[in-house]
């Protein structure tokens, strides 16, 4: 997909190039500034949030959003039905969800993207031990692996985050294990390693910038999966445990309300399905940039 030459690569301003590039793609820059502040409130939720997640207001309980006849401003998207300000538990939701979610894909990304290059590199026997090996995760959902090992650890929100690891680990190393050998087929490849040049120079100099789209977007996808299932485990009671504000756990503990105080269910759902779309479009436009900056 991306066939250059080393020389091709070496370009100092080659992330400006690929920043300018990006900048015209007016909804890809803005999922980008969505996403950045995502990680801004994730970080300084306690201090954003006008409330305490856990402070509960007597008498104020289920009062509805603020766009709402019967709605107070000062709870902007309601109470719940123990008088939490909704906003405020959603603002503190972010470091738990969205937070969660970040810490996870930044170790599976470098965990699974040093072991995938490792894998890919190797030749012969071991290659092809490790093909099969990775191979036979494929035919297990995610979310299965990830529940298997949830349930055999105290239910909490920081084994569900390493449960998801774990399982989410061999689908990545396989995606970037099959990246390499994929590359290391091709002519270009073969006529360089004719020529003597070392595996480290390769590595660096070609195979790499040709799998960074593909590595990409192996991460923008495991920040789905990572997303969904962190909120799919507290659903199920086996992430994080009450009072947390986790948008999944909220979904459980409201849904007996979905016909009485509706708000208390679909505004964390939305936030689940907004968060996700953001980085998925700032993802894809990052990748098209890339793509026709090497075009």
């Amino acid at each position: 997909m991306l066939d250059k030459e080393p020389y091709e690569f070496r370009d100092s301003d080659t992330l400006s190039q690929i920043w300018r590039l990006f900048r015209k793609n007016r909804v890809a820059l803005f999922s980008f500034y969505t996403s950045v502040a995502l990680l801004f409130i994730a970080i300084f939720a306690p201090w954003l949030a006008p409330y305490s997640s856990d402070m509960q207001f007597v008498g104020e309980e289920l009062t509805p959003p603020s766009w709402n006849s019967a709605g107070k401003v000062i709870y902007f998207f309601g109470t719940d039905d123990l008088g939490r300000d909704l906003f405020s538990r959603l603002l503190n939701g972010v470091t738990y969800t969205f937070g969660s979610t970040v810490i996870v894909v930044f170790f599976v990304a470098i965990i699974g993207g040093l072991l995938g290059i490792m894998a890919g590199m190797s030749t012969g026997l071991k290659s092809r031990i490790l093909g099969h090996f990775l191979d036979a995760f494929l035919s297990i959902p995610i979310l299965l692996i990830s529940i298997v090992i949830a349930t055999l650890m105290e239910p909490s929100l920081p084994n569900a985050m390493l449960a998801i690891l774990l399982a989410l680990l061999p689908h990545f190393i396989h995606e970037i294990y099959q990246a390499v050998h994929q590359e290391l087929k091709k002519e270009y490849v073969l006529v360089l390693q004719l020529e003597g040049i070392s595996n480290t120079v390769l590595l660096k100099e070609t195979i790499l910038p040709n799998i960074s789209v593909r590595y990409i977007q192996e991460i923008i996808r495991s920040f789905s999966v990572t997303l969904m299932e962190i909120s799919a485990l507290s659903f199920i009671a086996l992430g994080a445990q009450r009072p947390t504000p986790e948008w999944g756990a909220m979904i459980r503990d409201s849904l007996e309300l979905i016909y009485l105080a509706p708000w208390t269910v679909i505004l964390p759902g939305v936030s689940i399905i907004l968060s996700m779309l953001v980085v998925m479009l700032f993802g894809n436009g990052l990748c098209k940039a890339i793509n026709k900056y090497y075009e």
